[in-house]
């Protein structure tokens, strides 16, 4: 069942609406309008309770106000890109200086501080953006579509998207999860496993480095699930393709809440929320560093400018694809 639910009015007056997903077992996702931004995930524990297991606010202005991402889309680029600025096709490109000398996740301004479109066709509900030439400095009238279903226990997103000229495109989702509830404290003790071989070494920046190097006899072999306590992390894997696309898991200590995730896309950016602050956030809750952790499907960071890494440029007029699927059980 869909349900559509008034949230809160943007500053140029535009309406913004909520979509509650609910299941057979009266477990339930909520999905805004605003950024195509997961804002809530309760999913049963071992004891048979609800738990919400997605960091956020309260209101529509927390989110306009917000700097962590908390369940945004992301784009045009998630991550980094060096310097603020590529060459492609003979032609230099600036972009904004969000973070240090680097661009973050699209600029001061983007997908998840954009407000989607929204229509409800049978048991999804489709969300749509349109990026104009050069917003936040991207080539290219820009087209994204994220399909969001709530079916057996996963929440997935498909995403299409199209461009008029060549573009740099990684798009994903920024949850941050806490398996035992997002307002239960730490996740160190989250158990997480990561199907990579590879990984990418940071510098002081956080920028990834090439080229990937192997995770064994590192802190960063995730082969063997292990506890997050055991290292903290703001790097990218290289993940390894399989039949079921299963690119990590992970399990929360205390409510036994399962969450796997697939998706068809390259790499991930493993991020322990060391850098989160404290905050507060919906109902009350106490947010701190290390209260929630994002794991997010996507191209390599700076893949514009490092040629060693998987080519991130969306090709004029031809559809690009991709897709992420959080899927909950008991373990």
């Amino acid at each position: 069942m869909i349900t559509k639910k008034f949230f809160g009015t943007m500053n140029d007056g535009r309406d913004v609406f909520n979509y509650i997903f609910t299941d057979e077992k009266n477990q339930s996702v909520v999905i805004s309008e605003y950024a195509c931004a997961i804002l809530e995930i309760n999913i049963l524990g071992n004891d048979g309770k609800f738990y919400d297991v997605a960091l956020g606010y309260d209101t529509l202005k927390e989110y306009i106000d917000d700097t962590r991402n908390f369940g945004a889309t992301i784009g045009r680029f998630a991550n980094r890109i060096r310097g603020g600025k590529f060459v492609l096709n003979g032609t230099e490109y600036k972009l904004p200086q969000n973070d240090g000398n680097n661009t973050l996740h699209g600029g001061f301004n983007g997908f998840g501080k954009k407000l989607f479109s929204s229509e409800v066709v049978d048991d999804v509900v489709i969300f749509r953006l349109n990026s104009p030439d050069l917003d936040e400095g991207f080539p290219g009238n820009f087209d994204l579509t994220v399909k969001t279903s709530f079916r057996n226990n996963a929440l997935r997103f498909d995403y299409e998207y199209v461009c008029d000229k060549d573009t740099p495109a990684s798009i994903t989702n920024h949850n941050y999860f806490n398996l035992n509830g997002h307002d239960k404290g730490t996740i160190l003790n989250h158990e997480v496993f990561i199907n990579s071989e590879k990984y990418c070494r940071a510098d002081d920046e956080l920028m990834a480095l090439a080229p990937v190097v192997p995770v064994e006899g590192t802190p960063f072999d995730f082969r063997v699930p292990k506890k997050i306590s055991e290292g903290i992390y703001d790097h990218c894997f290289e993940i390894l393709r399989n039949e079921k696309n299963l690119s990590a898991y992970s399990v929360g200590d205390e409510t036994g809440i399962k969450l796997e995730i697939f998706s068809d896309l390259p790499a991930i950016q493993f991020y322990t929320g060391n850098m989160i602050g404290e905050g507060k956030g919906k109902n009350g809750a106490a947010y701190k560093n290390f209260c929630g952790v994002a794991i997010e499907c996507q191209q390599f960071p700076n893949a514009v400018n490092e040629p060693s890494f998987p080519n991130s440029i969306l090709k004029a007029r031809r559809l690009g694809k991709s897709f992420i699927e959080y899927k909950f059980s008991l373990s």
